[in-house]
């Protein structure tokens, strides 16, 4: 760029190149500019307007000053909104802390509301409870009195266990002790007035047991609970009691139906008859039954359902104790047997249910048996529940709930079961003398026959296993020794039976003068003792069991070798070949009809196999008495 005379400027604009091999080119001339600076027309043109917009330039610079100004002001305010901001969020800074501070006293009130309400609670004696235990009885309102008494105990459990820590706990303890005394004195006589009617010499057995155990005294055995935890001695004093007062309503009641018993079987007396000694009537009756089962043998099958607990018909009911004054009133002895077994057994484990319940140690519960109506028992005592009232919340919660306290130990379950059979022993002591005194006479001095002894062998079992599952322990042990006794006397019934088959085989065999002397076997009583020993292994079949199968046939066994052994004896006397094997034929097929038309299982194994034997030689003997072609 240069400046020319006339006072324009040359410009002189150059382009770079694209490269070194480009040659460099030179624009053109352009007009010269003018000088600003030198031109004093638009210098003049420029101070007019300027002169002419000089209001609008101060009024300019006035609207600049004025936001300068109030940018200032507005940068004052910002930073006082700033000051005042920092000092409202220092502001609620401290709200957080003290919300956060009030929190934590909320959560930790929170925490310790429900001990502190459990203090007070526990610590509060309702003015109803001491009312309820200081101005009345048991008698006036007894529902009233359970909801106090499982209230005021929750009192005594909870204010001891916080005597150690909380002095208001301490201070009440007088007050507490001072109402459980009161309740232990009387509790005692309310639960000894329950009872009051079993003693009554002209109600005693009227009054159904049953109906007063499940009615009243389970109703109140918390009475008897809360005695035992807090008074030993006087709970004592309510068993001793009821233990005089039920012993005293058994003894009774069982000795009296155990004598009727033994009237009634004094009027069908059993007679010990031995296999091989048949009456004339037996041989008379085995002769013209004609291949059918006699009258006198149906009735001995018959009398095998009295083996069983559940007996149909009217033949299985139980018979009272006034039956026994009914002249025509006749029984057999298993049947007699079985009334006194049932008799015993629901008496007995419904008993032992009641003591179990009504005098376990605290702690201990067991379900409610159905109630019974006892055979001893006549006409029911009615009673009246007395009306509900409230004693206090706590009390009403509490009550019938279940629960068990805090504090009280829960006993050895083996413990309290000891202590339940050591009062069923005190209760039914005596009146199982007058059992005992029935059962042996069925066994001694003149034991029964042996097939009514195996039948209440099996009767005997099965009150066993009956009592077993109502969990009637000590009832077990005693018949079990039952059982222990009824076994040795079967045996020797079963050794009679095969000694007398001996010796009824040994005279058949008779030779010389032993012959001569002897009366001599006849047939039909050869015929007689086969059907009666094929009647005797029905009846064995069918009352047989599987733990002591093996002895029992052992005896039969025995006795069907004598059986044998006197039937080739007495064949042997028939000169005749034919007639003689014809005569064996005839008792084998007579042994075999029986056998099938018995009582016994015909898918018995032992029973089989007897079957078995005896068609095997009645066949061979029939074949040997079949002429030869």
């Amino acid at each position: 760029m240069s400046s020319t005379p006339g006072g324009t400027l040359d410009v002189v604009l150059e382009t770079p190149g694209a490269g070194p091999s480009r040659p460099t080119q030179t624009s053109s001339p352009r007009p010269p500019l003018p000088d600003p600076i030198l031109n004093e027309e638009d210098e003049d043109a420029d101070r007019e307007e300027f002169l002419r917009r000089q209001k609008e330039y101060v009024d300019l610079e006035r609207s600049v000053d004025e936001s300068a100004e109030l940018l200032t002001s507005l940068a004052s305010y910002l930073t006082t909104f700033q000051d005042n901001l920092s000092d409202v969020s220092g502001q609620i800074s401290d709200l957080q802390a003290r919300s956060d501070e009030i929190e934590r006293q909320l959560k930790g009130r929170r925490v310790i509301l429900p001990p502190l309400n459990a203090l007070l609670s526990d610590l509060i004696i309702p003015p109803s409870l001491v009312l309820t235990l200081r101005d009345t009885e048991p008698a006036q309102n007894p529902q009233l009195w359970l909801q106090a008494i499982a209230e005021l105990e929750d009192k005594m459990v909870a204010v001891k266990s916080r005597g150690v820590k909380v002095k208001a706990a301490r201070e009440l303890e007088g007050i507490i002790e001072a109402l459980a005394l009161k309740a232990i004195h009387q509790l005692p006589p309310f639960l000894l007035t329950l009872i009051r009617p079993l003693r009554s010499a002209s109600k005693g057995l009227s009054t159904n047991l049953a109906v007063m155990q499940t009615s009243l005294l389970l109703k109140y055995q918390p009475f008897y609970a809360f005695l035992l935890r807090q008074s030993p001695r006087h709970a004592k004093q309510v068993e001793r009691g009821y233990v005089n007062a039920a012993r005293a309503y058994y003894e009774t009641g069982l000795r009296r139906y155990a004598r009727a018993l033994g009237q009634i079987r004094l009027r069908t007396p059993d007679k010990p008859e031995l296999i091989a000694v048949p009456s004339s009537e037996e041989v008379a009756a085995a002769a013209a039954a004609g291949g059918k089962t006699p009258p006198g043998v149906k009735a001995a099958y018959e009398r095998l359902r009295f083996a069983d607990l559940d007996v149909e018909g009217q033949a299985g009911a139980v018979i009272l104790a006034y039956q026994a004054d009914d002249k025509e009133m006749t029984a057999p002895a298993e049947a007699l047997f079985r009334f006194l077994g049932l008799v015993l057994l629901d008496n007995a484990s419904a008993e032992f249910t009641f003591i179990v319940r009504f005098f376990a140690r605290a702690g201990l519960s067991q379900p409610a048996p159905p109630p019974r109506a006892l055979a001893l028992s006549g006409a029911s005592t009615p009673v009246e529940s007395p009306p509900l009232r409230a004693v206090s919340e706590a009390g009403r919660s509490r009550v019938g709930g279940g629960t068990r306290r805090q504090g009280v130990a829960t006993p050895d379950p083996t413990e309290s079961l000891k202590d339940a059979e050591r009062i069923w022993t005190e209760v039914f002591g005596s009146a199982l003398e007058s059992c005992t005194s029935f059962f042996n006479g069925l066994v001694a001095p003149t034991p029964l026959p042996a097939i009514p002894l195996l039948t209440v062998i099996r009767l005997n079992d099965h009150l066993i296993a009956t009592a077993e599952s109502r969990g009637a322990l000590p009832l077990i042990s005693y018949l079990t020794g039952w059982k222990l006794q009824l076994w040795p006397v079967y045996r020797k019934a079963m050794d009679a039976h095969i000694e007398s088959l001996k010796r009824l085989a040994d005279e058949a065999d008779a030779k010389g003068l032993a012959s001569y002397m002897s009366k001599g076997v006849k047939d039909a009583t050869v015929h007689a003792v086969a059907l009666r020993y094929a009647a005797l292994f029905g009846c064995v079949s069918a009352l047989s069991d599987e733990a002591d199968e093996a002895m029992i046939f052992s005896s039969m066994t025995r006795l069907r070798t004598e059986l044998v052994r006197l039937i080739q004896v007495q064949s042997n006397k028939i000169k005749d070949a034919q007639q003689r094997q014809s005569f064996t034929s005839s008792l084998y097929e007579l042994v075999v009809r029986e056998l099938i038309a018995g009582p016994g299982p015909p898918t018995h194994p032992r029973l089989q196999a007897e079957l078995s034997f005896f068609r095997t030689r009645e066949e061979e003997a029939r074949r040997r008495a079949t002429p030869q072609q």
